[in-house]
């Protein structure tokens, strides 16, 4: 995010920091923003094969939409129904393998996990010009938000999946998407957001010339982690951080800590960006607990 700025200062897109952009804006989007979409627009869903090992079929999936075909993988339990669901988001520059590991975890505990490949992985955007290529940041985030959307449309339609029971878990970049995610949805119950940091938007407003300014709040507001998450359910929210996180800055993790609703549940571990077996054992415990699995 600090990239955006220098692109502003010195004509360079950069949009590259970790720890994302957010706060400082006003409380006046309507209820889904930008991030609003055709609900009733065909899905346009493929199965494109399945394997089954140790009891769990692995699904080839993939669904459509506004920015493109999303990719996928569904992991449940052999001849399960009426499931509780979670959908995973991986980091910056990952795909729907990156988060392989905890899903298959949590589908032998009962549950089906659907990975998504985040539009942002797979759509390149090279706007001319400072304006251009910050409007272009601001459709990637909400392509990728409006990706997980559409994943809980899709899952709604599963006859193996209870719509009534959907989660979320999103690490890094995937939990800045989770972030705005929880402000905007309600159909999500248990939303897991792993190493997430967002830094105020003031901070970049200031930085840039005086010319540009007013785009970039309006621009950043739009899609602002922390102006989101404050709208979200504390009661369906755990964050997960890092104390020794050398890729979201601290102030930018305290950031999103405070933007959450009170009530929030925060836990804290001795790791670094990638946090640790005992995180991914702990969310999964708190999604058990939430989802009824």
């Amino acid at each position: 995010m600090r990239g955006v700025i220098a692109s502003f200062v010195v004509g360079v897109a950069a949009l590259t920091l970790a720890a994302g952009c957010g706060g400082g804006g006003s409380d006046q989007a309507p209820t889904e923003g930008v991030f609003a979409y055709d609900h009733s627009a065909d899905l346009g869903a493929q199965d494109n094969g399945h394997v089954t090992s140790g009891g769990l079929v692995v699904r080839d999936l993939s669904f459509a939409t506004p920015s493109g075909q999303v990719s996928a993988f569904l992991v449940t339990p052999k001849n399960a129904e009426h499931l509780p669901a979670v959908i995973y988001v991986h980091g910056a520059g990952g795909d729907r393998t990156t988060m392989l590991g905890p899903a298959v975890g949590l589908a032998a505990h009962g549950a089906a996990a659907l990975l998504i490949t985040a539009p942002s992985s797979v759509t390149a955007r090279h706007g001319k010009g400072a304006v251009a290529r910050l409007h272009d940041y601001r459709d990637t985030v909400v392509a990728d938000v409006v990706a997980v959307r559409r994943a809980i449309d899709l899952l709604a339609q599963r006859p193996e999946v209870d719509a009534s029971r959907i989660g979320y878990v999103g690490w890094s970049a995937g939990a800045r998407t989770g972030a705005i995610v929880a402000g905007v949805e309600s159909r999500l119950h248990g939303i897991v957001l792993m190493s997430a940091g967002s830094s105020n938007v003031d901070t970049y407003v200031q930085q840039a010339p005086a010319s540009l300014r007013g785009e970039l709040r309006r621009t950043l507001d739009e899609i602002d982690p922390l102006r989101w998450i404050a709208k979200a359910d504390a009661a369906s929210l755990l964050l997960q951080a890092g104390r020794r996180d050398r890729v979201v800055p601290r102030p930018a993790l305290d950031a999103m800590i405070t933007a959450a609703p009170k009530g929030t549940a925060l836990r804290w571990y001795d790791a670094g960006h990638e946090l640790n077996d005992q995180a991914y054992a702990e969310h999964l415990q708190w999604l058990q607990a939430r989802l009824g699995f």
